[in-house]
Formats: C-alpha cells, sequence, structure tokens
C-alpha cells in the first residue's frame, strides 16, 4: 500500500467523522429544543403524573400554580401551592380555582375541569376540557360536541355506556401517564396539545433570572 493511498484513506475517514459529529450535534440540540421538559410555555397546563396522583402545573405570564388533586408529590418550583382538597372558590391574578360539583379552573376564558367521582354531579356542558381523573368500573359523564378535549389515565377502563357515549361526539383524547409529560396551552382562539417522554429526572424548574 503505498504512502499517498494511505493518506488519502486517513483524510477521509476524518472528514466522515466530522461530519459525523456534526450531525450528532445539530440532532441533540433539536432534541433538547423540543423535549425541553424544564420549560413550560404561557398560557399552559403541565399534567404531572407520579404513581396513582396527578398534579397539574400552570403558567401564566411566568407565574407558576401548583394545583393539588389528592396528595402533594413533586418536588418543583412553584409561586402559589393551590390545593383543591382545601378551597371552595379562590381567585389569583385572574384566574379562578373552584370546587363544586367537579373541580374547576378558568383562565383565558377557557374552562378546564376535572373530574373526581366524590365531587361529581354529571355537570359538564359548559367546559371546554375536562380530565377524568380516577374514574371507576361505574364511571359516567354525558358528553357534548362543544367539549374541545377530554383527558384520561392510561389504561383507563371505560365501560361500554361511556364508549358508547363517546363515540357519539367529537371530541379529541389524550392518556395522561407518568412516563411522559402532556401539557395543554392556550392559544388565542385555538389550543395546542403536546407530549413527550420524559428523558431525565425533573419535569419543571423555573430558570433563575
Amino acid at each position: 500500500m503505498s504512502f499517498f493511498f494511505l493518506y488519502y484513506i486517513l483524510v477521509s475517514m476524518k472528514y466522515v467523522y466530522l461530519m459525523m459529529s456534526l450531525l450528532f450535534l445539530v440532532s441533540c440540540e433539536y432534541r433538547k429544543e423540543i423535549e425541553d421538559y424544564n420549560y413550560l410555555d404561557n398560557n399552559s397546563i403541565r399534567f404531572i403524573k407520579i404513581g396513582n396522583d396527578t398534579e397539574l402545573l400552570i403558567n401564566k405570564d411566568d407565574v407558576f400554580y401548583l394545583i393539588i388533586l389528592d396528595n402533594k408529590n413533586s418536588d418543583i418550583y412553584y409561586d402559589y401551592l393551590i390545593d383543591m382538597n382545601s378551597i371552595s372558590s379562590i381567585n389569583i391574578n385572574n384566574i379562578i380555582f373552584n370546587v363544586n360539583d367537579k373541580i374547576e379552573i378558568l383562565f383565558d376564558d377557557k374552562k378546564f375541569c376535572i373530574y373526581k367521582k366524590e365531587l361529581d354531579r354529571d355537570n359538564y356542558s359548559d367546559c371546554d376540557f375536562i380530565y377524568l381523573y380516577k374514574i371507576d368500573d361505574d364511571f359516567y359523564i354525558t358528553l357534548n360536541n362543544n367539549i374541545s378535549v377530554l383527558f384520561y389515565d392510561a389504561y383507563s377502563s371505560f365501560n361500554y355506556r361511556f364508549m358508547y357515549m363517546l363515540s357519539n361526539v367529537w371530541i379529541d383524547s389524550y392518556t395522561i401517564d407518568e412516563y411522559s409529560y402532556t401539557t395543554l396551552t392556550l392559544k388565542d382562539n385555538d389550543y395546542e396539545v403536546s407530549s413527550y417522554k420524559i428523558r431525565g429526572k425533573t419535569i419543571h424548574k423555573k430558570e433563575k433570572t
């Protein structure tokens, strides 16, 4: 093998290695951007499911509200902690939290409703979004086409009666599990739901300024 031929091979391998390294760096940067679960868009609600419990994190104008439905399990940053087990109604910075025949969160002229068996009176006609929290075999609520999105825990088992109700309405549905983070973002008169697998140990920590 001649010296020039060997030199040509070494130079070629160098350029191939350089190109592969650049592609790897670009792909990592892109993944960081779209899967950065330490960041939460404005006007967003994020589901944080840990075991059997789910917490909700809201970002409104860079103020963070952590909503507890049963027990507090997460260790993340928040400005306000709202325990829905100990309030009936509260208004914080024009976000209204109500507990009556269901749990309601009102912000940006939208109503986010949470089904909880202990509260349910099957009154969801004015809800824009519904999260079904810890349903059982007898679960049933009435749905209508005014509801935009239905959220429910992964591996939920619906009975035939509710499945029939669900098949007769046009509602987007998304599952919530502890291995991914799902986020509802309100955008003017529209909304966006995103879900990514959790690849790290934290779900959200506010950056220090």
